[in-house]
């Protein structure tokens, strides 16, 4: 019953806006499984090895070690930097790596503009220039620390065997997709590589850092610390979960916070990957919340492969707040126990919100200004009364920009977005930015039993005059289950970035007061020396009309006293400077608001 889209709309970075603001069309993100469970291929196992030999390394406190080659347009590229503050984000700044001050190696795509969005390309690669001997070491891997935030560049690693004649890439990102859960690394992230199909038993083996920002107004990359060392013989790594409840949307929604009344059966799957040298013949994963565990069977899983498996019972959240744990293991002694084991998340279930997105914003969703709606599919198991729509407003928003929520149904027979109901506009104040802002619905929406719905929020946009509305995101959504509308070209898209936007079934947030009994309109607008405010009252209400800048300061009042029917206020705006007002209308203490622009 769903409709496939086949497009997902990228990422954006949250906190340092000053850099990048951007929103890109790239090929969806696939959920990677290697093999099945139960699925067993030979494999010949390698006798048993010492773990945790450093066979090579390099700190990058030594320029001579390394060849830089930069061959992209703009002058910028790798280079070698001693201070570990010039890390362009705050929030990954200091650079945290094991010898940082000592020196790293560092490419600033950030660096390369200033006011525009145009570019240069930088194509940098930094190749360890003495090859390295790794005869009778067949089983061996790379290991680096770094510290990046990501937009559209392609990174990451090559490796050669032959002293640089032919080169094998490892990458960890590139122009189209990014496959990492975050656009902003860990400080420091360490990444282990397996280069034995490449490198194990060669004698003439080279390293290789690439970054180009293709042509992109990107961010950074900082390395440092690199080393090859030998391969572990057992190393469970659990990669990711897979969790959540089916209902009739068919995908299985992961939810963190439920009503009492949409709690349904929750099953737990784990992403396990085997980083160590011998196969796995017995890897498990486990779910626990509470009293409640349930652990997957017993799989095979191939060196250097990846295996989703599933927990074999279901799991019924509790009322209150419900801790998850994740962990991964097998019959043998594990060389990296801490990566075994997820970090906990909690599932809190009573009250009326009900969301998908895990409550920490990581990132950002907008269209340069232009219009555009994001949310995300809900199952519905009991039938319900929807009162409004919630939202996280991101920083980089914009006080002034108007901005509007919306239900849609789902068409069973072509899987189409049906509008349902809407919220009226409301336009976004300082205080609006970096917080929750609850969207009451135009009337109350019955939603049935059994059916899925979508739930957005959007804004027509300022013709790409500024940021207008950016959402903020928080965590992952699986392929079409979380979409965005782009305005520019009247298409939907699924994004695996999962909008902070959720259902509210609060019945005290109460419908919209104004918006029930007025339709507020602003006209002309922009307005030069005079404009029309103009709404109808159904009953009769006291109601006055305030205009503010986006400052906060009055500089318009009128107190109209209880009136009823359409009304017009003229505005004498030629006495006003060029710029964005707010227009109030208040009813009964209910307020709706309009934007003004006066453009002399």
């Amino acid at each position: 019953m769903k409709k496939i889209y086949v497009s997902f709309l990228g990422l954006l970075a949250i906190g340092s806006f000053s850099a990048q603001v951007n929103k890109t069309n790239v090929a969806p993100l696939a959920k990677k499984q290697s093999t099945t469970v139960g699925a067993v291929k030979t494999q010949t196992p390698k006798p048993a090895q010492e773990k945790a030999t450093i066979l090579w390394s390099d700190d990058f406190s030594t320029a001579g070690n390394w060849t830089i080659n930069n061959t992209g347009l703009s002058p910028a590229g790798w280079e070698f930097s001693t201070d570990p503050t010039t890390i362009p984000v705050s929030a990954l700044s200091p650079l945290a790596t094991t010898t940082a001050a000592g020196g790293f190696l560092f490419v600033s795509s950030d660096a390369n503009n200033t006011t525009d969005f145009d570019g240069f390309d930088i194509i940098t690669t930094a190749t360890n220039a003495t090859p390295i001997d790794l005869t009778g070491q067949l089983y061996v891997k790379l290991k680096y620390q770094h510290n990046f935030r990501w937009w559209h560049d392609t990174r990451g690693v090559r490796v050669s065997a032959d002293n640089g004649v032919t080169w094998t890439d490892f990458e960890m990102s590139n122009e189209t997709s990014y496959s990492l859960p975050n656009q902003s690394s860990n400080n420091p992230e360490i990444t282990s590589i397996d280069i034995s199909s490449v490198a194990g038993g060669a004698s003439q083996v080279l390293i290789q850092f690439y970054y180009d920002d293709n042509d992109y107004w990107g961010w950074y990359w900082a390395v440092d610390d690199v080393s090859i060392e030998v391969l572990e013989d057992y190393d469970l790594t659990l990669v990711s979960p897979y969790w959540g409840s089916t209902g009739a949307w068919g995908a299985r929604l992961p939810y963190f916070q439920v009503p009492t009344a949409q709690v349904a059966p929750v099953d737990f799957s784990g992403g396990v990957k085997n980083s160590g040298a011998m196969i796995q013949t017995d890897a498990t994963v486990t779910a626990s919340v509470g009293a409640f565990s349930s652990t997957s069977a017993a799989a095979t899983i191939l060196q250097g492969s990846t295996d989703t498996l599933a927990c074999t019972a279901q799991w019924t959240p509790a009322a209150g707040t419900n801790t998850i744990n994740m962990t991964t293991q097998s019959g043998q002694t594990d060389a990296f126990a801490t990566d075994n084991a997820l970090a906990p998340w909690t599932l809190t279930v009573g009250g009326f919100i009900y969301s998908r997105d895990n409550g920490t914003a990581d990132n950002g969703t907008y269209n340069q200004g232009q219009e555009f709606e994001a949310g995300n599919i809900f199952d519905i198991y009991t039938a319900a009364t929807l009162q409004a729509i919630d939202v996280h407003i991101d920083g980089a928003a914009e006080a002034g920009a108007e901005i509007f929520a919306k239900v849609y149904s789902i068409d069973p027979a072509t899987g189409d977005f049906v509008y349902a109901n809407e919220a009226a506009p409301y336009v976004l104040g300082a205080a609006d930015l970096d917080a929750d802002l609850t969207l009451p619905l135009l009337t109350e929406q019955p939603l049935n039993a059994g059916e899925p719905y979508l739930v957005v929020v959007g804004s027509f946009g300022d013709g790409g005059a500024s940021n207008d509305l950016v959402i903020s995101t928080a965590g992952k959504s699986e392929a079409n289950t979380s979409y965005y509308f782009d305005g520019t070209d009247q298409t939907w898209y699924y994004t695996t970035s999962t909008p902070m936007v959720r259902m509210n079934f609060d019945p005290a947030v109460g419908i919209n007061e104004v918006a029930k009994s007025s339709v507020l309109s602003v006209y002309p607008n922009p307005a030069n020396t005079s404009a029309t405010i103009s709404f109808d009252v159904a009953n009769g209400t006291e109601v006055s009309v305030n205009v503010t800048d986006l400052s906060g300061k009055v500089v318009y009042s009128n107190n109209l006293g209880s009136v009823k029917g359409a009304q017009k206020v003229s505005l004498n705006t030629e006495v006003l400077n060029s710029g964005v007002y707010m227009v109030n209308v208040t009813m009964n203490g209910a307020v709706s608001t309009k934007k003004l622009v006066v453009k002399k």
